[in-house]
């Protein structure tokens, strides 16, 4: 019998529980929009102080905040493209290609994760090291921005097919005041009755 790589419950099969997968999948969702939230949190908050400290100009402190630059340019999106790297060593598929700024790093890596969540949950022995750091990861974003907004509620996953054929399959959410559905990922857009019921009919069984 196995046990969850994280909370160690016991399995019958497989390296993470369902609790702990559904969460690992939850936060790679939410994490290009924490890394677009750190943004507004590059400049140091001001701080009142009651006592007058003298300070040199060498240790004046420094125009951004140390922590939230560490989260914008590297530790995301190394984070989070380590796991991706390591998963496809060990399926045997080599190095992702990286392209793209910061920001489309987190957001190729997050999704990529996000897809390949059953087979880590099943098969890859490290799962519950992955779901442990990408928990801290979430939780060092989150002690910055603090809670993130309403993300609405789940309609499914996009349905639009790209030129070479490929489904998007990212997650589409519809928040308070919207009349329309947006790909996050791909911009498409669902804004008639028509593309609702396409979207909704051509759900995979697991999304539902």
């Amino acid at each position: 019998m196995n046990q969850c790589g994280l909370c160690e419950r016991d399995l019958e099969a497989g390296h993470l529980c369902p609790g702990d997968t559904l969460a690992l999948g939850e936060r790679l969702e939410r994490m290009p929009k924490l890394y677009a939230a750190l943004a507004g949190f590059l400049n140091p908050a001001i701080r009142a102080t009651t006592e007058f400290v003298s300070r040199s100009h060498a240790t004046a402190s420094l125009p951004v905040d140390e922590a939230v630059l560490d989260l914008r340019y590297g530790g995301i999106a190394l984070v989070l493209e380590g796991w991706r790297s390591d998963v496809q060593r060990v399926r045997g598929w080599g190095e992702p290609a990286i392209t793209g700024d910061v920001e489309e790093r987190v957001r190729r890596a997050a999704r990529w994760l996000g897809m390949e969540l059953p087979w880590i949950a099943g098969a890859y022995p490290a799962a519950g090291d992955l779901a442990r750091e990408v928990r801290e990861l979430e939780g060092a974003a989150l002690s910055i921005v603090g809670a993130l907004p309403d993300r609405g509620r789940r309609i499914g996953q996009c349905v639009s097919v790209d030129s070479s054929g490929v489904i998007c399959g990212a997650v589409i959410r519809l928040l308070p005041g919207q009349t329309k559905l947006v790909c996050d990922w791909c911009r498409c857009v669902y804004a008639t009755e028509q593309d609702w019921l396409l979207l909704l009919h051509h759900q995979p069984t697991e999304s539902a």
